[in-house]
């Protein structure tokens, strides 16, 4: 069989699939959405990342007995800057912390004395004064920047170093930009902020 006519017959296999396991996850409400989404939101339930999968699975709440490796898999996702520094220049931090094209991070997190932000994730309002600079800190701060799962599986934060979203050179920024105390984020006050 030529590979253009395999095309309509795993579609024909692949969506009842998709139903048969939906069935046993989603609400009646979202299966009917499934089954009128078409061959593009099958494609896209069909073709998840194996941890965005198991987060569907099991609607983002990992069980106990699966938590572990997963959280050892995230951790194994993060590299770190070949030099070892964390810290970058904090002043490009600022740039990619408030720029809606790239890490957009004020749209969910208070703090930023640039944009009025949101309230998705936790407040960041003088992350750095509050947390110090210690190395620990600095390691967690990247990390969680890098691949969030690693610490808050199946997060609605993006994974930026993990997903391709920023290099590891504009994650050191964005950790310069919340810890150092000479910062803009640290010594200006957060827009809205009482």
């Amino acid at each position: 069989m030529k590979p253009r006519k395999l095309i309509p017959v795993l579609i024909l296999v692949t969506v009842p699939l998709a139903l048969v396991l939906a069935q046993s996850y989603f609400a009646p409400s979202e299966q009917e959405a499934i089954k009128t989404g078409g061959k593009a939101y099958a494609e896209v339930f069909l073709n998840q990342r194996p941890d965005q999968a198991l987060c569907s699975l099991h609607r983002n709440r990992l069980p106990a007995d699966i938590l572990p490796k997963f959280l050892e898999e995230q951790r194994a996702l993060i590299k770190y800057p070949a030099d070892g520094k964390l810290m970058g220049d904090w002043k490009k931090g600022e740039a990619i912390f408030n720029d809606l094209r790239k890490a957009n991070c004020f749209s969910c997190h208070f703090g930023s004395p640039v944009h009025l932000g949101g309230d998705v994730g936790p407040s960041l309002e003088k992350y750095g004064l509050n947390r110090g600079q210690s190395e620990a800190v600095q390691r967690y701060t990247y990390e969680v920047i890098y691949n969030s799962w690693a610490y808050f599986p199946c997060s609605v934060m993006y994974r930026f170093g993990a997903l391709g979203g920023l290099t590891i050179e504009e994650i050191t920024h964005v950790v310069a930009y919340l810890l150092d105390p000479e910062s803009d984020f640290n010594t200006k006050p957060a827009v809205g902020s009482k």
